[in-house]
């Protein structure tokens, strides 16, 4: 166990904070993490901005975390159901936006069954390790300079215009 290490659960802004609090205060926790647990709701930018470290689940958070700079793990986990019936139809060798947009593994990605607790406290504590932090958050930026400047939207409208025209 890690003393100085501060954990954070961030609702999506469209679920209620107190299923994270209901689903916490169910759990066998050791005392230490339930103490340095904090629930934070609406404030997903903040948050990642402050992590040293973040599992982000699969969608856009990870583009958004990858933007800030933030060395992240890519989680995502379906129902059963859902990953034999849609699972068979992806055919990427990557589910993350930061990998996709990269055209390799830059993020490490645990899905489905590679998710379990043991292998992402694993994987963030690598991430926490100076060195490795630091290399990420080169990558990081090295990838949002591909992406280009800001104004993206503007650009793509005055294209779109001008083409029209």
């Amino acid at each position: 166990m890690r003393p100085e290490v501060q954990f954070v659960v961030v609702v999506a802004p469209n679920r209620n904070p107190e299923e994270a609090h209901e689903i916490i205060s169910a759990g066998r926790h050791d005392s230490l993490i339930k103490d340095s647990l904090r629930v934070i709701h609406h404030e997903t930018r903040e948050a990642l901005s402050a992590a040293d470290a973040a599992a982000v689940a699969s969608g856009t958070a990870t583009l958004e975390a990858a933007l800030l700079g933030t060395p992240l793990v890519i989680v995502y986990k379906e129902s059963l159901l859902n990953w034999h019936t849609l699972g068979r139809l992806i055919r990427s060798e990557h589910y993350g936006l930061v990998n996709l947009i990269a055209g390799r593994r830059m993020v490490t990605e645990l899905i489905q069954g590679q998710l379990a607790g043991a292998q992402l406290a694993r994987e963030l504590l690598a991430l926490l390790n100076p060195d490795r932090n630091a290399s990420m958050r080169a990558e990081l930026r090295s990838l949002t300079e591909q992406l280009g400047k800001p104004g993206a939207s503007r650009r793509a409208a005055r294209a779109i215009l001008d083409f029209i025209r």
